[in-house]
Order: C-alpha cells, then structure tokens, then sequence
C-alpha cells in the first residue's frame, strides 16, 4: 500500500512539472491576437461625419467613409510571409444608408449607421514581425464574381457598382459628402474601384510586433483621408468614378502611398 501512495505522489509531482514547463512553451510558440487599429483622420484633424474640414482654401464636410481592407499579411523577421486566410475587411464611418437590390429588383433595406475601425486577428502564430502588409480593395477572383463570398464580402452592404465595365463589381474606397468653395458648394463623391486600382500597402513596423500566447499585441495606423485626395481638385471633379478613370487611379495610387502609415506598435 506505502508503495501504491509512493508511485501516485511521484507521477503527480512528474505531471505537476511537465505541467510547469509545458504551459509557458506552448503560450508562447502558439498563437496570438493581433488587433489592426485604422485610425481615421483628415489631416491633422481626427476624422467625424458631419464635420467641417479645411483644406486649400476650401471647406470639406463629409457624410461616408468606407473601404474594404483585403489579403492581410505579416512578415517576421526571418522574411516568412504569415497570410491571415480570408481576410476581407470593411472598415467605415457612415450613418444610415438605405440600400436597394441591384436593379432595384429587391425591396430598400436599411444599412445602420456604422463606425468601424478595428480588426483583430486571431490564432497569429506567435513570432517576431516586421513588414505589414494589405491591400485596398478587392481581388479579381471576387471583384469579378460577387456570388463567391468570404470574410465580410457581401453584395447587400451598398459596396458594389453596376455601372462600371458594365458589370457589378465592389467599390473600393468611397468618401461622400460636400465640398464648398466661397459661396459655391458641391457634391462629393470619391470612389475607387476595377481591378486596375486593386492596390497593396507595404508598411515597415517602427519596432518588433510581438506575438505571443501570452499578452495582445496591436497596431495602430493613421488613415488621412485628405491624403487620398491630393493632386485632386474636387472642386473641378467634385465626383470621381469609372468615367474619371485618370482621377480614379489617381486617387487609387494616393491610398496606395500615401493614405495609411504606423502611429504605434505594441
């Protein structure tokens, strides 16, 4: 019997230890949570629906800011490319929009008013990175064919387009709203979309991006829109779409370059 206890308090002290190594191995080689933070800005000026912001000597009041955030992926230090599967994002600031059914043939529905900034990104195998990278927009495999769906793709959020090409396709980035110049005012209305103006973002990390089992990590972007709008004058194109394909690419190349860049890593 003393040898019976003496085996069982043996192999519980032996558990108890293989416990105590194990649990801080497998935490930190696991995997991780990661949130992308897309911090919407116009400026200097943080960025609000219904809010007045000046820019070359005009005035810009904005009512929907949407764009879909696609193919994110994380490079570590040893230059291995770790891709989140099905990363199809759509980030936004907009209030209420009534949306119908391509052709009108489904009846209004009513989209809430959204504000969205955030993508957290789960069972990241844990590791070292330095290089973030996404693109703006939506591959041709989906763009092409919206009855393929994955991630947040979807045809019923008022992100597609039947006019373009002369066929339904998403809207990339749109910024809506007014523009107004001394006692002149005009619709806005900024959008990118078509598979030439699918564009990536290459984003060096300021420091290490570490993650672990152990604790969340994050980044956090500056997103300035007014950036998406240089070279552009929406006063003489206060509307760009497919028949401003020159402007789109435009603009296109400004998200591109120029739109998203790292506030902080931790």
């Amino acid at each position: 019997m003393k040898r019976i206890l003496t085996l069982i308090t043996l192999s519980a002290l032996l558990f108890t230890a293989c416990s105590k190594d194990k649990d801080p191995i497998n935490a930190v080689e696991g995997q991780g949570t990661t949130t992308l933070t897309f911090d919407a800005r116009f400026g200097t000026a943080d960025f609000a629906l219904n809010t007045d912001f000046t820019s070359g000597g005009r005035t810009l009041n904005f009512n929907k800011f949407r764009y879909w955030i696609s193919n994110v992926v994380l490079v570590n230090t040893n230059g291995e490319e770790v891709k989140i599967p099905a990363s199809y994002f759509l980030m936004e600031e907009t209030g209420t929009i009534s949306l119908t059914g391509v052709n009108n043939d489904l009846p209004t529905t009513v989209y809430p008013a959204t504000k969205r900034e955030d993508i957290v990104l789960k069972d990241l195998k844990a590791g070292d990175y330095k290089t973030l990278k996404f693109s703006v927009g939506v591959d041709p495999k989906y763009n092409d064919n919206l009855s393929l769906l994955s991630g947040e793709l979807s045809p019923l959020n008022g992100m597609t387009n039947v006019s373009w090409m002369w066929l339904t396709s998403y809207i990339f980035t749109s910024a809506t709203g007014k523009v107004t110049e001394g006692p002149t005012s005009k619709t806005l209305k900024v959008e990118t979309g078509l598979n030439a103006n699918y564009k990536t973002v290459v984003l060096d990390l300021p420091q290490t991006l570490k993650v672990t089992g152990l604790k969340s990590s994050g980044i956090t972007l500056n997103v300035d829109l007014a950036k998406a709008l240089e070279g552009v004058d929406v006063m003489t194109t206060p509307v760009v779409g497919a028949a401003q394909a020159t402007v789109m690419a435009a603009v296109a190349a400004n998200y591109s370059t120029k739109v998203f860049t790292v506030k902080t890593v931790n």
